[in-house]
């Protein structure tokens, strides 16, 4: 059984989490076959967006706790071993020049919520739901859960997130701006999305999508010197040019990269 399925639908690629047995948790075995599938996606440049869902409609589980249950007979090294392979995931993520799109459908628990987090852009199925369990087993969480969730929503959602472990509805992360849409096919507007996200200029998107990151850490007039160096760079690129030139003619752009 393949751990992580790649299938390509024209410029798009969607990745999907397939371990339902377990609802798609997390292992080593996951790490291995996503980061890498992430990077092949970001250095192909006839891919223009990914999707990334999980197998038989559930997101993730987070981390398996067949695995966390004895984790505490391992050295320090080796627990830190799966959490450092999660994060090395997360950073593909946010280093992937296109944008990842999460299609999440019934729930995200967990560092699989972390993990639609980290992504870009967050389509939710009607009734789905986003956990962080960790207080109900005594675990503190990972994946960047207390940076993301904390960015993104108010600090008490996101205590009460943390300190309760309860599910949290996609519809109410959606009334706060964290979930970009709900739908009642998740998967098969995220993937619509994602085409539509493809067709736009990939050197634009990826500048866009690394200044977003940028901005999170740097001070404003680091920022303007950034946005200034960009869009210089930017108008002289064929993307550019054509970009600007498809407008005045009033046409659709025809993207080079």
């Amino acid at each position: 059984m393949a751990r992580v399925i790649q299938e390509r639908h024209g410029r798009v690629m969607k990745l999907i989490n397939n371990d339902p047995a377990k609802r798609n948790a997390f292992g080593l075995d996951f790490y291995d076959s996503m980061i890498p599938a992430i990077e092949a996606a970001a250095a192909d440049d006839s891919i223009g967006a990914v999707v990334i869902c999980g197998a038989e409609g559930f997101f993730c589980a987070g981390g398996d706790l067949n695995r966390l249950a004895v984790a505490h007979k391992f050295e320090f090294a080796e627990r830190r071993q799966g959490v450092d392979k999660l994060h090395d995931m997360m950073r593909a993520i946010r280093a992937c020049p296109k944008p990842v799109i999460a299609a999440v459908e019934g729930g995200a628990a967990g560092a699989g919520a972390s993990f639609a987090a980290m992504c870009d852009l967050i389509v939710a199925e009607t009734g789905s739901y986003f956990m962080l369990a960790y207080v109900k087993i005594g675990l503190t969480p990972d994946g960047g859960a207390t940076w993301s969730f904390t960015r993104n929503l108010p600090r008490q959602l996101a205590s009460e997130m943390g300190l309760t472990g309860g599910k949290i509805s996609s519809q109410r992360l959606y009334d706060c701006g964290m979930v970009n849409r709900m739908s009642d096919n998740a998967l098969d507007d995220a993937m619509a999305w994602a085409e539509e996200l493809a067709n736009n200029s990939s050197s634009a998107m990826a500048g866009i999508k690394r200044m977003i990151l940028e901005a999170e850490e740097a001070s404003l007039e680091a920022h303007f010197e950034t946005e200034a160096v960009g869009i210089a760079t930017a108008m002289k690129s064929k993307d550019g040019m054509e970009g600007t030139s498809a407008f005045l003619e009033k046409r659709k752009p025809k993207f080079h990269d």
